[in-house]
Parts: structure tokens; C-alpha cells; sequence
């Protein structure tokens, strides 16, 4: 493939795939969790509000195709701060070609932050030095969240990553009434923290797997933009400025 068209491919496909986490989800690299990834940790976590840890998750689609995404995860009473790297994310119509060249481009590293507190979210490329902000739907407002009746059944016990666990059935109603269920299994020896949280998002199943968790405040700059990093009202308009810089080092 002309380095051209190859530049011109990456960009479109991570632009597409960085509009969708900013949004919801999906895409071309599948299910990736958006802004309403925070507003799920609230209804799971129950009393766990101040942690940081490595999680790998995971979306299975209706079809059965499946998507992982490595990551990092701060958190702090619903502000959350989700690290992902496109290019190690396995199971996405993304070819290792394309994934090479993104990284390269400095497009591969996205942090999203959620901020209930400010009504916002943030989506930022720390190669590209810039971000955007995103308005914070009320569905996804993990303070909105925490209005919700949490009902908890106990299943059995199993034992996972080498925790021995309290499985549950989650059955979250929220104040219009509406229902979400879930399944979470809850580590004996780490205070009952939620090492797994399998849950039913838009079509998809979510499985998230938690490891090297630590208790703790996160310090507060993680829940802040950088400051020397240029700011845009959205998306779209960073990813296609970024597009357009990319394309414009390249012979014709």
C-alpha cells in the first residue's frame, strides 16, 4: 500500500475509533468503553470510591466477536481516568499495519476523563498534545448513578486470580425505574473489592478484570487535562486538524 493512502487510512480509522469512546463505544476497534464507563464503576464498586488499577476488559457482541483492551484506571468518588493504547488493543478490525502507523503518528495513547463534578468529560492524546472536551450526558453521570437502588443476591463462591470470591447478582434500578443487571465477584482478601464485573452494555457483554489494585487517593492532577496540551471543543475537529498535520509532511 502508498504511504499516502496508508497515512490516509490510519487517520480515518482512528478518527472514527476515537469519536466512538468519546461517545459510547464501538467503531472500528469494537466496544471501547466512553464516557459512560465511570457511571458503570459507580453502580459496581459500592464502597470502593478511591483505587488505582491495571484492568483488562473485554466485549463480546451479540455475533460473538470479541475485543480486549488492556488499560490503566484511576478513581476517585465517579471521577475516572481511563489509559488505553489503540495499537495493543487485540480482537479489533485493525491490521497490525495500521497499527504501526498510528502509533508512529503519535495517535495510539488515549486518556478519557470523566469529571461528573464539571458536566464534562475529557479525550486526550498525549502524542498528539492536544485535547477535547465532551458534555457529560446525565445517563452517564456517575452522580446520577449513585441516586440508583443497588439490590445484591449472593450466588456461591469461586475462586479467581487467586482471590477467593463472593460471586453476586447486581440488580441496579434507577430513579426513572429503569434496570440494569450484572454479576461482580468480590475478593475476600482485598476488602471485598469487585476483581471482576461482568455486565450487558448496548448489546455487548462487558467483562472487566482487575489486577494490582491500590487503595488509595489517586492524586488530582490525573483528573485534570495537561495544561500545555491545545485544547478543542470536540473530537472531530482535534482528530481532523491531527488528519491534516499528518497528511501534510507527506509527499505527493
Amino acid at each position: 500500500m502508498k504511504p499516502l493512502r496508508l497515512l490516509c487510512l490510519s487517520a480515518l480509522i482512528v478518527l472514527g475509533s476515537s469519536t466512538a469512546i468519546a461517545q459510547q463505544g464501538g467503531g472500528g476497534l469494537g466496544n471501547l468503553p466512553g464516557a459512560e464507563f465511570g457511571a458503570v464503576l459507580t453502580r459496581f464498586l459500592g464502597e470502593h470510591s478511591a483505587f488505582t488499577a491495571s484492568v483488562n476488559l473485554g466485549t463480546k457482541s451479540e455475533q460473538g466477536a470479541m475485543v480486549l483492551v488492556p488499560a490503566k484506571l484511576a478513581y476517585l468518588g465517579g471521577q475516572a481516568r481511563f489509559e488505553i493504547d489503540v495499537s495493543k488493543v487485540e480482537g479489533g478490525r485493525m491490521s497490525p499495519l495500521v497499527a504501526e502507523q498510528i502509533k508512529a503518528a503519535g495517535m495510539a495513547e488515549v486518556v478519557l476523563i470523566t469529571r461528573p463534578d464539571k458536566k464534562l468529560s475529557y479525550m486526550q492524546y498525549p502524542g498528539l498534545k492536544a485535547y477535547a472536551e465532551i458534555p457529560l450526558r446525565d445517563e452517564h453521570n456517575p452522580d446520577t448513578a449513585k441516586k440508583s437502588k443497588v439490590e445484591k443476591t449472593k450466588l456461591g463462591e469461586a475462586t479467581l486470580a487467586g482471590y477467593a470470591c463472593i460471586k453476586h447478582q447486581v440488580v441496579v434500578t434507577d430513579e426513572q425505574g429503569k434496570t440494569s443487571e450484572g454479576t461482580t465477584w468480590n475478593a475476600r482478601d482485598l476488602r471485598g473489592f469487585p476483581i471482576v464485573i461482568e455486565t450487558s452494555q448496548k448489546g455487548s457483554t462487558v467483562t472487566l478484570l482487575f489486577s494490582d489494585v491500590k487503595f488509595g487517593n489517586p492524586p488530582s492532577s490525573a483528573f485534570e487535562p495537561a495544561k500545555d496540551y491545545q485544547k478543542y471543543d470536540d473530537v472531530k475537529t482535534m482528530m481532523r486538524e491531527a488528519m491534516m498535520k499528518l497528511l501534510g509532511g507527506v509527499p505527493k
